[in-house]
């Protein structure tokens, strides 16, 4: 095994770095930790998670705007005489200045802040909710890819040892020592073989176009990927017991849903004062200058006060919506609770699974080697039939392909665990600077 694993990584060179925004060159050798981050840096829905964020902090700004001082400037140019005959004696010019500031609205404009920034703060959990998800994604189809590399090689493997097969029949029919049909079999099993690596290397295909579209990227020509023995079998969790607890601290979605149960609690306040009285201060100058008078200027400075006495039912309204809306919230963060701990529990039991799987499939392929070693040697010197050596090398075939499934289950299994806590891949988690200077 260790033999087949080195010559794929010979094989599958490695290329430096390349975090690009596309990628119209070939690339060979991408490693998992280059592939996630190409999905960090270039994956489309993160940008539409960015602008939601962008959107969400402008309209924080706006609130703050609102209670600042608001200067504005008015001109007018103003002619009083008959058009037919326009005399510019009979005209009039006036500039006004006037500033005015919120002074008092019982808090409503503080409320509001204070929503808008639970919800950016949402908005920002939900772009790094994205971030996790794109990059699982990715580790799951670069893993799939793995397993179709690893398949193609099978298949080139069981096509080498029946070729090897179809020899040793046809070197035994020549003697007289089998019968012409063990030649035949042996040909059909090859010609068998060569059909499922065609098919295997166009699996490679889709596996490489499936992980283009998880990394966001336009590679326009097929790329393979550095894989090395030490990457196949993730490790498990130190602390399974406390998995669900840790998750629920750390996933962003439950955080955000979070900020938005504390956000609908300050809409509900925010709409019992709808009603609220309001005090605008205002302060301004006028001047004016007509060619048949003197100028003049006026200053002024004044408070408006604004007092609701029937809004017809629209504050009791809008406190019913928004406690509807917040009973949403909780519901939708219960069921989220509810589906973290299965997503959780589910992945850390497939883990442990398929890491058992891989360790006893192992076993079995040393034990399929041996078989077709002593199955061939048994037919070489015609003791063993060409049942046993096509069954032999069926059966060596399955078993290297239980593993690799086995271990291709174990790494998304790892994938799905990782995401389900809310976790980065362990291989750049805590590394968020290096996507982030991208």
């Amino acid at each position: 095994m260790r033999k087949i694993f080195l010559a794929l990584t010979i094989t599958l060179l490695l290329c430096p770095p390349v975090y690009t925004q596309e990628i119209s060159r070939d690339i060979s050798g991408l490693s998992l930790e280059e592939c996630l981050m190409l999905s960090l840096t270039n994956h489309p829905s993160l940008r539409k998670t960015q602008a939601a964020t962008q959107d969400m902090a402008a309209q924080l700004d706006s609130l703050r705007a609102a209670t600042r001082v608001k200067v504005s400037i008015t001109g007018s140019v103003r002619y009083n005489g008959d058009l037919e005959y326009f005399d510019d004696r009979y005209h009039n010019e006036s500039i006004t200045l006037t500033a005015s500031k919120l002074l008092y609205d019982n808090s409503r404009n503080k409320i509001q802040r204070q929503i808008r920034e639970e919800s950016l703060a949402g908005s920002r959990e939900t772009h790094r909710s994205t971030m996790i998800s794109v990059a699982a994604e990715a580790k799951r189809k670069y893993y799939d890819l793995v397993l179709k590399f690893l398949d193609r090689d099978l298949q080139r493997e069981k096509v080498s040892n029946l070729e090897e097969h179809l020899k040793s029949a046809q070197g035994l029919y020549e003697v007289g020592n089998s019968p012409y049909i063990d030649v035949t079999k042996a040909q059909a099993d090859l010609s068998s073989a060569r059909v499922s690596l065609l098919k295997a290397e166009s699996d490679i295909l889709l596996a490489q176009e499936a992980l283009k579209v998880a990394m966001g990227t336009d590679i326009h020509s097929p790329f393979n990927i550095a894989l090395s023995a030490e990457l196949l079998l993730p490790q498990l969790p130190e602390d399974m017991a406390g998995l669900v607890s840790k998750a629920l601290e750390d996933r962003p979605d439950f955080r955000k849903l979070m900020r938005d149960i504390k956000a609908g609690e300050l809409t509900v306040k925010d709409a019992a004062r709808a009603n609220s009285p309001t005090v605008t201060g205002q302060a301004g100058s006028s001047v004016s200058n007509s060619e048949r008078s003197s100028s003049t200027a006026d200053y002024y400075v004044g408070v408006s006060v604004n007092v609701p006495v029937v809004d017809g039912g629209e504050t009791k309204a809008a406190i019913a919506r928004a406690l509807a809306q917040l009973e949403q919230t909780s519901a939708d963060a219960e069921t989220l609770r509810q589906n973290i701990t299965y997503a959780v529990m589910s992945a850390a039991l497939s883990l442990m699974n398929a890491n058992d799987r891989a360790r006893s499939a192992e076993e079995t392929v040393k034990y399929a080697e041996e078989n077709l070693e002593l199955s061939q040697g048994r037919y070489n010197v015609g003791v063993g039939n060409q049942i046993e050596v096509s069954d032999a090398v069926s059966a060596l075939a399955e078993a290297k392909h239980t593993y690799y499934q086995a271990i291709y289950d174990a790494q998304t299994a790892r994938a799905n665990l990782d995401e389900a806590l809310g976790h980065f891949p362990p291989e750049i988690e805590g590394r968020e600077e290096l996507w982030q200077a991208q």
